[in-house]
């Protein structure tokens, strides 16, 4: 094709015997030739005089041969373009909507002389292109063309094919005319662009007056110690880089939260507790709050165990709130080894209640986000707001941490979340060992425990625990922490009682109704459903009616 237009271009500057050569150079341009516009690579020099003095020690023959071949290819091209010379006219008016050409008029400057590109300078620009430039030919340029406009008529379409299957029959050359849509291909190329991680890169707007400030490294370093132990080798599983505090949709469990794998259970039923007690207190018991409301309720609660773990005797006075910035403010030492999160942590001090509920909702997506760390942002907050030093001070042993084996929450986490400090034993108040002072429940809670280690006679749970005064109880069975909750607050031991099972983990389609008969003479045995076993516990030898639904073992 590139010769047809060398060729067109020579005839109309009335050239005669054109000599074709080889020459490195070359120019890229866009030549108008009857309101066709042509992209391709081509090179017109005018004739050097020193040349012809090279041609002459030629010898008389071979240049004879060559201008007799020279003359051979011109008259094919001829030939090709006057076959052209048709379809160049039907389609012009079509084209002019294309481009404009941007070429200065060829000007006549003396003989001209037409220097040809190589094959391996003619190849070089299109394989420099992307693979969605090179698109050649008049049958995808017509594709492209009647894409992009729909409007041409079907005889002027009928006609342009019949042509173009005479031109079809034409040999194809490497300098093919390229014909480009060039908003097509960028639509192309931005369909390709993963934007999606610019949405979870974005600051939601803080409406309250919450300011924040970079974890320090020092502190970074505190926090993975009292999580792991230290702050170098262990880190946060993907059970809990991937769970948050969402809600279950289906109908009449729309106020549970929904986990996705073992480990951050101990979090997630001491928030649910206290999500049903709000909603018992506040929305006479109904059990299915739409959106708006449960966003509210989660507002609310998450604030409130911030609070009062911050203003519980020696906490910090100050809530905090984690934010994940998304960017490392330091990187690993010999002391500290990243984890993708703790070193992306900006933190909000807040000294009043309000402003804690206000900073905890203007930052509720980032705890709600599908793609996870919610509980682990949660966490961090919650630590900080006890103190690092104050949680060590709960403890009775010095080496303990709030991670339990295998990414379970330990004991001493679920108490952070429900009292407000990290006791690491259930028992009311205090207990003397041989001198040591262990720590346990300082007053009566309104949320409950219910474990299965005090049937195995591991501990027993004192009555602060056990005789919650809200009727909502956390149920801790062979690691794995739920709740059981009775829509009457007022439960004594000795009493018929209706109770209500909800377990975020355990995939449920309706919630579980159980009816508690005391003192029915049912002695408990290993066999039993575990969460029989426990609610044993505060009901000795009750009967427990599962209500035509299938036990849980």
């Amino acid at each position: 094709m590139a010769e047809m237009i060398v060729a067109d271009l020579i005839a109309k500057a009335s050239v005669r015997n054109p000599e074709i050569c080889i020459e490195e150079r070359q120019h890229s341009a866009e030549m108008n030739s009857d309101g066709l516009v042509i992209k391709g690579t081509f090179s017109l020099t005018k004739s050097d005089p020193h040349n012809d003095k090279k041609k002459q020690s030629v010898p008389l023959e071979a240049r004879s041969l060559h201008q007799q071949c020279v003359k051979d290819q011109y008259a094919r091209d001829i030939a090709m373009n006057n076959s052209f010379s048709k379809a160049r006219m039907m389609r012009s008016s079509h084209l002019k909507n294309i481009g404009k050409s941007n070429s200065t008029p060829l000007k006549e400057a003396g003989p001209l002389q037409v220097v040809g590109n190589n094959q391996k300078s003619r190849e070089s620009p299109l394989a420099t292109r992307p693979p969605s430039r090179q698109k050649n030919s008049y049958s995808e340029f017509e594709s492209l063309q009647e894409k992009s406009e729909g409007k041409l008529s079907k005889s002027s379409g009928s006609a342009f094919r019949s042509e173009n299957n005479i031109i079809s029959k034409a040999p194809k050359t490497n300098d093919s005319l390229e014909f480009v849509d060039i908003e097509e291909d960028i639509d192309d190329e931005l369909q390709k662009l993963d934007l999606s991680s610019l949405c979870s890169r974005v600051k939601p707007s803080v409406k309250s007056t919450a300011r924040f400030e970079d974890l320090a490294i020092s502190d970074a370093i505190k926090i993975r110690e009292i999580v792991f132990g230290n702050a170098t080798s262990v880190s946060f599983n993907p059970e809990w880089e991937r769970q948050s505090f969402t809600f279950n949709d289906r109908l009449e469990l729309e106020f549970g939260l929904v986990q996705h794998k073992g480990g951050p259970c101990g979090i997630l039923a001491a928030v649910q507790a206290l999500i049903i007690k709000h909603l018992m207190n506040n929305y006479n018991g109904n059990l299915s709050p739409n959106n708006a409301e449960r966003q509210h309720i989660l507002t609310k609660v998450l604030a409130s165990i911030l609070w009062q773990a911050a203003n519980c005797e020696g906490g910090s006075k100050f809530a905090h709130i984690c934010y994940d910035s998304g960017r490392s403010k330091f990187h690993s030492s010999i002391l500290y080894r990243n984890d993708g999160i703790t070193e992306k942590l900006q933190i909000s001090r807040c000294s009043t209640l309000t402003a804690t509920e206000n900073c905890v909702q203007d930052l509720l997506p980032q705890f709600q986000s599908a793609s996870g760390k919610g509980c682990i942002l949660f966490l961090y907050s919650l630590i900080l707001s006890r103190g690092v030093d104050a949680i060590r001070a709960d403890f009775d042993e010095p080496g303990s941490v709030l991670m339990a084996n295998h990414g379970y929450c330990s004991q001493e986490l679920v108490n952070l979340c429900m009292m407000g400090y990290s006791a690491q034993n259930v028992f009311n108040k205090t207990i003397d060992l041989d001198g040591k002072i262990l720590k346990g429940i300082r007053e009566p809670r309104d949320i409950g425990l219910l474990t299965l280690y005090e049937y195995y006679k591991v501990f027993e749970v004192g009555s602060y625990l056990k005789h919650a005064s809200s009727g909502i109880w956390v149920i801790c069975s062979e690691s794995h922490y739920s709740v059981l909750f009775s829509k009457n607050s007022v439960c004594t031991p000795h009493k018929t009682t209706s109770l209500y099972y909800y377990d975020s983990l355990g995939n449920q389609d309706a919630l579980y109704k159980l009816t508690v008969y005391p003192d029915s003479g049912v002695i408990s045995t290993d066999e039993d459903p575990p969460l029989e076993l426990c609610i044993r516990t505060l009901w000795k030898n009750a009967k427990v009616d599962w209500n035509g639904a299938e036990p849980l073992l």
